[in-house]
């Protein structure tokens, strides 16, 4: 099974995507181009079928009544076969309304059952002399059809059977097409009435149903179409309607064919055409059934109707009785009388009303397959699946309307619905390429979303660890000198990010001189931490080797700029305080002048006078010193810019913000007044990330106390 479905998925991305839609729609072209023989025809007759629900003929004049033999009529008159005289009564009955033209859809091929010929054959002791005087209801019902403009019934038959006979009354005139005769109906027999009657009657008219239909190839038992011309023998025929309609027209009437390319196209009569297909078919537009053009025999007979109705009207006269099984189904969903059907065709002819598939209907159909499978295959791989679905519901859409409007407007059959089907397994299979490309590139994005998860991991991890060793390499003010009495020391660093480029130290140089630094590396991230770490560590160790802290600064830049490829520099103070006199010698490189809190006063420190150039920046600078006396209760506090600098978006936090929170803090305990500084910042971001390393060191010298 897996093997199976790994051939499949190599065949659907196969030329990305394209190749197996590209075979698929030469398959269905094919397809379509012989979809007669196959079972997609049930899928195009279905659609039709909905096109003349959706839209019906409309019936609105009733040119055609229709005198049914119904289930009144059998209950009053008898079981049928009737007695041909009673037939007879209802010709004339009929008749004297004066109609355009009478059609019976009833086939009289035998001799009526009380003939004096039958009579004669069953009863053989009835003299010649009483079988003549017997009236003949044959003869009486040729006298009433003859006295009407009548056109009877005529069956055509594929084979010959016993009692089959040719009709007597082919079309008068008929100009031969070899290649349009050779597309029409042909049968080789006919069931006709019988020549006495025949010979009686003004025309005789086909009541066949299309061969194709009666097969039930592909009808299910729905009447669609029937011929309007057809061959019996070798002499032409229309069908009964048309014969009805050609009659009532005149003697010197003439029916004309239209030829189009590829057969018969039209069949002319007076100033009426109808349209055909090239075999001679009718394409039946149904319109709803209509009670009110439907008589009972009975009532006809009995002459509840008056004459007048049947004036300059065509008469038809037929079954109506469901137990007579002469009824079809329409595609409307109805049952109709098969004697309807050729009403409907009346209809069709005076209105020049027909449904019409043009010669070049599949030559459309194929360019619209071909032209839509295309585009599918150009553009569907190129878009998501959603965008996929969406064009293609949308190119349906487009191809099912296109069919229906042209179904409205000129009354054209085009299999759109085929199309569809045709194009969906195309398209299933472009759906098919994008789902499987998108669930390789999700599978990848997944894949490399693991491998990014475990990267960060794994550097979060390290920088974690980077962070560790980074804050270790500072002094805990919370436990150094915490037994001492002349000063007492508090700090806070806290990275803009995992690892940070500030940093503090404090150390004592010998029993009276405490050392303090603070300094800010250039940079973020990893290169500033590690020229951190070489900055404080030379920090503590040259600032040990010399007196002056302008010296130990210069050497430190010396030692720096070893090997500084990223050109990173570091703003530094360097402060030199005699616990026990609080004499306080100091050098700056660059960084922001320290703040002194005196007596509830504050103040910075002077360092215009001595103040460098960061350490890196200008190389081999001649770094000066400078003192100052502290007071006993002094409180020093030196920071980075990552306090005055902070902001909130709209404004920095600023000198004067950091001046304010220092007055209003005591200072009793140092870390909790670094802590408070970090908070106060904090609190100004509003949220916002902090942009840079927050650094802040506080020394307060207690005074000259000695050990």
């Amino acid at each position: 099974m897996k093997r199976l479905t790994g051939i499949l998925l190599a065949l659907i991305r196969t030329g990305r995507g394209r190749t197996l839609p590209l075979l698929l729609l030469a398959l269905a072209a094919a397809l379509l181009s012989h979809i007669d023989a196959s079972p997609l025809i049930s899928v195009r007759e279905a659609q039709f079928d909905h096109y003349q629900r959706w839209q019906p003929r409309l019936r609105e004049n009733e040119p055609v009544i229709i005198v049914g033999i119904d289930s009144p009529s059998l209950v009053e008159h008898g079981q049928w076969p009737w007695p041909r005289d009673l037939i007879a009564r209802l010709v004339d009955r009929i008749q004297a309304g004066n109609p355009l033209a009478l059609g019976i859809d009833i086939v009289f091929a035998e001799p009526d059952r009380y003939s004096p010929e039958l009579l004669g054959k069953h009863f053989p002791g009835l003299g010649n002399e009483t079988l003549a005087a017997l009236p003949d209801p044959d003869r009486e019902l040729a006298q009433a059809i003859k006295r009407a403009p009548t056109v009877l019934a005529v069956v055509g038959l594929s084979k010959d059977l016993p009692g089959a006979r040719q009709p007597s009354k082919p079309l008068p005139v008929y100009e031969s097409n070899t290649d349009r005769d050779r597309r029409l109906p042909h049968f080789v027999g006919a069931l006709a009435s019988r020549p006495l009657l025949a010979e009686a009657s003004a025309g005789e008219g086909l009541i066949n149903a299309s061969p194709e239909i009666e097969g039930g190839s592909n009808g299910h038992g729905v009447l669609r179409r029937i011929p309007t011309l057809a061959f019996i023998g070798e002499k032409p025929f229309l069908s009964l309607p048309l014969a009805m309609v050609s009659r009532a027209l005149g003697e010197d009437s003439t029916v004309d064919l239209e030829d189009g390319p590829r057969g018969l196209q039209a069949i002319r009569t007076g100033d009426y055409r109808l349209p055909v297909q090239p075999n001679g078919e009718l394409l039946l537009h149904y319109g709803r059934a209509n009670s009110h053009y439907y008589l009972s025999a009975a009532d006809v007979l009995a002459g509840v109707h008056p004459p007048d109705l049947f004036n300059a009207r065509f008469v038809l006269i037929g079954f109506n009785s469901t137990g007579l099984q002469d009824r079809i189904i329409t595609p409307l969903g109805e049952t109709l009388p098969g004697v309807d059907i050729h009403a409907q065709v009346i209809e069709s002819l005076l209105e020049s009303h027909a449904l019409q598939r043009p010669h070049w209907a599949p030559t459309v159909e194929l360019s619209l397959l071909l032209a839509g499978g295309l585009l599918l295959i150009a553009f569907l791989p190129i878009l998501r699946a959603g965008y996929a679905v969406a064009c293609f519901v949308i190119l349906v859409t487009l191809i099912m309307a296109g069919g229906y409007l042209a179904f409205l407007a000129g009354r054209y059959l085009f299999d759109t619905a085929s199309l569809v089907l045709l194009l969906s397994p195309a398209f299933i299979s472009l759906l098919g390429n994008t789902l499987v490309t998108t669930d390789a590139r999700r599978r990848q994005a997944e894949q490399q979303l693991h491998h990014s998860r475990e990267e960060t991991a794994r550097m979060n991890g390290e920088l974690d660890a980077a962070k560790r060793i980074q804050m270790g390499l500072l002094p805990d003010t919370t436990q150094l000198f915490s037994g001492e009495q002349r000063f007492a020391l508090g700090a806070l660093l806290e990275p803009a990010h995992a690892v940070g480029g500030d940093y503090y130290d404090c150390f004592l140089l010998d029993d009276r001189r405490l050392c303090v630094a603070i300094g800010d590396v250039s940079g973020k991230g990893l290169p500033a931490s590690l020229f951190m770490a070489i900055s404080k560590t030379l920090t503590g160790t040259l600032a040990r080797r010399h007196s002056q802290p302008g010296d130990a600064l210069q050497d430190i830049e010396t030692e720096l700029n070893r090997d500084n490829r990223e050109c990173l520099f570091v703003t530094a103070f360097v402060g030199i305080l005699d616990v026990n006199n609080g004499q306080l010698e100091y050098a700056c490189a660059g960084h922001d002048a320290p703040v002194i809190k005196r007596a509830g006063n504050l103040l910075r420190i002077d360092t215009q006078s001595i103040a460098g150039p960061p350490l890196c920046a200008a190389g081999n600078y001649p770094f000066a010193s400078a003192c100052m006396q502290l007071q006993a209760g002094d409180l020093l506090c030196l920071f980075t810019d990552g306090i005055t600098e902070a902001t909130n978006g709209r404004e920095m936090f600023g000198l004067t913000r950091l001046m304010v929170s220092l007055a209003h803090q005591n200072n009793t305990d140092l870390h909790a007044t670094a802590r408070m500084l970090r908070d106060t910042v904090r609190a100004f971001e509003s949220g916002h990330p902090p942009s840079d390393d927050l650094t802040v060191l506080l020394l307060r010298w207690d005074g000259p106390n000695e050990r």
